[in-house]
């Protein structure tokens, strides 16, 4: 891995190795498949403009910055680092459910016409895919 990374390929790859997070981790809180992340870190495709601000923020640093790789090394290296105690990364994502007790939550997913009742993670999860996908997907809290 070069000491400066140049292109976002290698931006993306080198964050996720000094994060100290495997692809899977990474793929997991972004709620994308390991096969993407992969996909980005050689440089087969490139992240949507929404996955790029997500991925931003889940290493602290600036989408201008990982995007561009202007003042890249400088911003990488202040931004905050997990230290041994610590549970792993933070991860904030734009969209979110309230606490909702186990089972109180209904996927109704247009295409397949099921309604699923699950918990919140896993519904919120399958509404990015859904999203992402391009397909129609509403939850419904009890």
């Amino acid at each position: 891995m070069p000491a400066q990374p140049r292109t976002l390929a290698e931006r993306l790859r080198w964050l996720r190795k000094q994060s100290g997070l495997t692809q899977v981790e990474v793929s997991q809180a972004l709620g994308c498949e390991q096969a993407m992340i992969s996909s980005w870190e050689v440089g087969r495709t490139r992240p949507s403009a929404v996955t790029l601000g997500a991925l931003a923020k889940h290493y602290s640093v600036s989408l201008a910055c990982l995007d561009t790789g202007e003042g890249f090394m400088e911003e990488a290296t202040r931004r905050p680092q997990l230290d041994a105690a610590s549970e792993g990364p933070s991860v904030e994502t734009t969209l979110a459910l309230p606490p909702v007790a186990p089972g109180r939550v209904m996927l109704l997913d247009e295409r397949t016409g099921t309604q699923t009742t699950t918990d919140a993670a896993e519904a919120m999860a399958s509404l990015l895919r859904a999203l992402k996908k391009g397909r129609k997907a509403w939850l419904v809290m009890r």
